[in-house]
């Protein structure tokens, strides 16, 4: 399970975690409705926002591959 909290609006996030770490889920915030790119880690998860996720890394939506900008790689 990944706890913590949007981070848009810091409502609370429970996220059962994926069978398969590391990937990113795009969901929405229950509360306030934006969307959110959360990392599945056991390590370290995190949750971005739209436009904190464009600004570290590249989705190319056909090929369904994500990939680091800049220092991430």
């Amino acid at each position: 399970m990944i706890i913590g909290g949007c981070p848009y609006c810091d409502a609370p996030l429970m996220i059962p975690i994926a069978d398969s770490c590391p990937c990113f889920q795009k969901h929405e915030c229950e509360d306030c409705h934006k969307m959110i790119w959360t990392y599945h880690s056991r390590l370290d998860p995190k949750s971005y926002t739209e436009e904190g996720f464009q600004e570290e890394w590249s989705v190319d939506e056909d090929t369904k591959v994500i990939k680091p900008r800049g220092n991430n790689a």
